[in-house]
Protein backbone atom coordinates (compact mmCIF):
# COMPACT_ATOMS: atom_id res chain seq x y z
CA UNK A 1 0.00 0.00 0.00
CA UNK A 2 1.59 3.45 -1.07
CA UNK A 3 0.10 6.73 -1.00
CA UNK A 4 1.10 9.85 -2.25
CA UNK A 5 -0.43 13.41 -0.22
CA UNK A 6 0.28 17.12 -0.86
CA UNK A 7 -0.18 20.05 1.77
CA UNK A 8 0.23 23.93 0.82
CA UNK A 9 1.85 25.15 3.88
CA UNK A 10 4.32 22.23 3.70
CA UNK A 11 5.42 23.43 0.76
CA UNK A 12 7.64 25.93 2.17
CA UNK A 13 11.40 25.85 3.31
CA UNK A 14 11.72 24.27 6.48
CA UNK A 15 14.17 26.02 8.74
CA UNK A 16 16.27 24.99 11.86
CA UNK A 17 18.96 26.30 14.08
CA UNK A 18 20.22 30.15 14.88
CA UNK A 19 20.56 32.80 12.54
CA UNK A 20 24.43 33.44 11.36
CA UNK A 21 25.34 29.94 12.25
CA UNK A 22 27.06 27.64 9.39
CA UNK A 23 23.81 26.77 6.74
CA UNK A 24 23.45 23.11 5.84
CA UNK A 25 21.01 22.96 2.78
CA UNK A 26 19.25 19.19 3.20
CA UNK A 27 17.82 18.22 -0.06
CA UNK A 28 15.28 15.00 -0.10
CA UNK A 29 15.01 11.56 -1.54
CA UNK A 30 12.30 11.03 -4.06
CA UNK A 31 9.85 9.99 -1.20
CA UNK A 32 9.71 14.04 -0.46
CA UNK A 33 9.73 15.46 2.53
CA UNK A 34 8.73 12.89 5.30
CA UNK A 35 9.23 13.72 9.14
CA UNK A 36 12.88 11.83 9.42
CA UNK A 37 14.29 14.43 7.40
CA UNK A 38 13.17 17.33 9.40
CA UNK A 39 14.03 15.31 12.63
CA UNK A 40 17.65 14.90 11.36
CA UNK A 41 17.54 18.76 10.27
CA UNK A 42 16.73 19.68 14.25
CA UNK A 43 19.52 17.56 15.23
CA UNK A 44 21.97 19.53 13.26
CA UNK A 45 20.81 22.35 14.22
CA UNK A 46 21.45 21.53 17.69
CA UNK A 47 25.02 20.87 16.88
CA UNK A 48 25.46 24.40 16.19
CA UNK A 49 24.25 24.54 12.28
CA UNK A 50 21.68 26.37 10.79
CA UNK A 51 19.77 23.97 8.30
CA UNK A 52 16.93 24.61 5.51
CA UNK A 53 15.08 22.00 4.21
CA UNK A 54 13.84 23.00 1.15
CA UNK A 55 10.56 21.10 -0.81
CA UNK A 56 10.74 19.84 -4.20
CA UNK A 57 8.02 18.19 -4.95
CA UNK A 58 5.72 21.05 -3.25
CA UNK A 59 4.46 19.31 -0.57
CA UNK A 60 3.76 16.17 -1.78
CA UNK A 61 4.83 12.55 -0.44
CA UNK A 62 5.24 9.42 -1.65
CA UNK A 63 5.93 6.06 0.22
CA UNK A 64 5.84 3.70 -3.00
CA UNK A 65 8.30 3.70 -5.19
CA UNK A 66 6.08 3.85 -8.50
CA UNK A 67 4.51 7.12 -7.05
CA UNK A 68 8.03 8.02 -5.87
CA UNK A 69 9.50 7.47 -9.07
CA UNK A 70 7.29 9.74 -10.78
CA UNK A 71 7.80 12.70 -8.89
CA UNK A 72 11.18 12.31 -9.06
CA UNK A 73 11.16 12.14 -12.57
CA UNK A 74 9.33 15.08 -12.74
CA UNK A 75 11.79 16.92 -10.35
CA UNK A 76 14.71 15.68 -12.50
CA UNK A 77 12.81 17.61 -15.81
CA UNK A 78 13.77 21.18 -14.20
CA UNK A 79 16.81 20.58 -12.16
CA UNK A 80 17.70 24.21 -12.43
CA UNK A 81 14.63 24.78 -10.86
CA UNK A 82 15.72 22.54 -7.67
CA UNK A 83 19.03 24.27 -7.62
CA UNK A 84 17.22 27.32 -7.30
CA UNK A 85 15.30 26.40 -4.44
CA UNK A 86 18.77 25.36 -2.80
CA UNK A 87 20.54 28.71 -3.68
CA UNK A 88 17.31 30.91 -2.55
CA UNK A 89 18.16 29.17 0.89
CA UNK A 90 21.57 29.49 1.01
CA UNK A 91 21.29 33.19 0.29
CA UNK A 92 19.10 34.12 2.43
CA UNK A 93 21.49 32.54 5.03
CA UNK A 94 24.25 34.23 4.07
CA UNK A 95 22.63 37.61 4.07
CA UNK A 96 22.02 36.46 7.61
CA UNK A 97 25.16 35.96 8.41
CA UNK A 98 26.29 32.11 7.66
CA UNK A 99 29.40 32.59 6.43
CA UNK A 100 29.91 28.92 5.57
CA UNK A 101 27.59 26.38 3.19
CA UNK A 102 26.96 22.61 2.67
CA UNK A 103 24.22 20.75 1.37
CA UNK A 104 23.51 16.93 2.53
CA UNK A 105 21.21 15.18 -0.53
CA UNK A 106 20.14 11.88 -0.18
CA UNK A 107 19.24 10.09 -3.57
CA UNK A 108 17.81 12.07 -5.33
CA UNK A 109 18.72 14.91 -3.22
CA UNK A 110 22.37 14.08 -3.65
CA UNK A 111 22.84 14.50 -7.08
CA UNK A 112 21.08 18.08 -6.59
CA UNK A 113 23.80 18.62 -4.22
CA UNK A 114 26.44 17.69 -5.99
CA UNK A 115 25.15 19.76 -9.28
CA UNK A 116 24.95 22.86 -7.03
CA UNK A 117 28.23 22.08 -6.15
CA UNK A 118 29.35 22.24 -9.57
CA UNK A 119 28.41 26.03 -9.55
CA UNK A 120 31.01 26.92 -6.91
CA UNK A 121 29.66 28.85 -3.86
CA UNK A 122 30.20 25.22 -1.05
CA UNK A 123 32.11 24.69 1.38
CA UNK A 124 31.21 20.70 1.26
CA UNK A 125 28.85 18.41 0.33
CA UNK A 126 27.80 14.72 2.01
CA UNK A 127 26.17 12.37 -0.42
CA UNK A 128 23.93 9.58 0.75
CA UNK A 129 23.17 6.51 -1.76
CA UNK A 130 23.25 9.20 -4.51
CA UNK A 131 26.05 10.54 -7.34
CA UNK A 132 26.21 13.10 -9.97
CA UNK A 133 24.33 13.11 -13.32
CA UNK A 134 25.68 14.76 -16.52
CA UNK A 135 29.38 14.35 -16.01
CA UNK A 136 29.05 17.55 -13.48
CA UNK A 137 32.61 18.11 -12.10
CA UNK A 138 32.43 19.44 -8.10
CA UNK A 139 35.36 20.49 -6.81
CA UNK A 140 34.32 20.92 -3.36
CA UNK A 141 35.19 18.18 -0.14
CA UNK A 142 32.35 15.32 -0.92
CA UNK A 143 31.74 12.37 1.44
CA UNK A 144 29.69 9.89 0.20
CA UNK A 145 27.25 7.56 2.48
CA UNK A 146 26.86 4.46 0.58
CA UNK A 147 25.26 1.37 1.19
CA UNK A 148 26.78 -2.10 0.77
CA UNK A 149 26.55 -2.50 -2.56
CA UNK A 150 23.93 0.24 -5.04
CA UNK A 151 23.09 0.36 -8.90
CA UNK A 152 24.25 3.19 -10.89
CA UNK A 153 22.53 2.46 -14.30
CA UNK A 154 21.95 5.81 -15.42
CA UNK A 155 24.39 8.26 -13.53
CA UNK A 156 28.30 8.30 -12.89
CA UNK A 157 29.21 6.10 -9.90
CA UNK A 158 30.79 7.39 -6.73
CA UNK A 159 33.97 5.32 -7.26
CA UNK A 160 34.21 6.89 -11.02
CA UNK A 161 33.51 9.85 -9.82
CA UNK A 162 36.55 10.03 -7.34
CA UNK A 163 38.42 8.35 -9.97
CA UNK A 164 37.84 11.12 -12.53
CA UNK A 165 38.46 13.94 -9.76
CA UNK A 166 41.46 12.10 -8.96
CA UNK A 167 43.16 12.28 -12.40
CA UNK A 168 42.34 15.94 -12.70
CA UNK A 169 44.26 16.59 -9.67
CA UNK A 170 41.66 16.96 -7.22
CA UNK A 171 41.44 14.19 -4.01
CA UNK A 172 38.50 15.52 -1.67
CA UNK A 173 36.35 12.63 -2.51
CA UNK A 174 36.09 10.45 0.25
CA UNK A 175 33.65 7.46 0.02
CA UNK A 176 32.13 5.29 3.04
CA UNK A 177 30.42 1.64 2.61
CA UNK A 178 27.62 0.83 5.24
CA UNK A 179 28.03 -3.16 5.82
CA UNK A 180 24.55 -4.69 5.30
CA UNK A 181 22.51 -1.36 4.19
CA UNK A 182 20.78 -0.92 1.35
CA UNK A 183 20.16 2.02 -1.00
CA UNK A 184 17.72 4.33 1.63
CA UNK A 185 19.23 3.75 4.74
CA UNK A 186 18.51 6.92 6.43
CA UNK A 187 14.89 7.24 5.33
CA UNK A 188 13.34 6.20 8.90
CA UNK A 189 9.91 6.19 7.10
CA UNK A 190 10.46 3.60 4.41
CA UNK A 191 10.90 0.46 7.11
CA UNK A 192 11.94 -1.82 4.54
CA UNK A 193 15.30 0.19 3.76
CA UNK A 194 16.05 1.75 7.05
CA UNK A 195 18.92 0.45 8.59
CA UNK A 196 19.60 1.83 12.33
CA UNK A 197 23.00 0.80 12.48
CA UNK A 198 24.37 2.39 8.95
CA UNK A 199 21.93 5.34 9.96
CA UNK A 200 23.64 5.76 13.22
CA UNK A 201 27.46 5.40 12.16
CA UNK A 202 26.91 7.56 9.24
CA UNK A 203 25.05 10.78 10.97
CA UNK A 204 28.52 10.26 13.07
CA UNK A 205 30.96 10.66 10.48
CA UNK A 206 28.46 13.37 8.48
CA UNK A 207 28.64 15.36 11.98
CA UNK A 208 32.47 15.41 12.00
CA UNK A 209 33.21 16.16 8.31
CA UNK A 210 30.62 19.34 8.50
CA UNK A 211 32.24 20.52 11.56
CA UNK A 212 35.65 20.08 9.87
CA UNK A 213 34.52 22.16 6.98
CA UNK A 214 32.18 24.41 8.25
CA UNK A 215 32.93 25.06 11.78
CA UNK A 216 36.32 25.53 11.33
CA UNK A 217 37.99 28.92 12.92
CA UNK A 218 39.03 31.59 10.64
Amino acid sequence: MSDTSASADAAATAWHGQEGDPIVVLAHDWNGRLPWIDEFAARLAAEGFRVAVPDFFDGRTATGDAEAGALLRERLADLPGALHLVSEAIGEARALGSAHAAVVGFSMGASIALAYAAQGSLDAVVAYYGSARGGVTPRVPILFQLAETDDWSGVESPEALQSRLAGEGFDGVELLHHEGAVHGFQNAQIEQRFHADASAAAWETTLAFLREHLQRVE
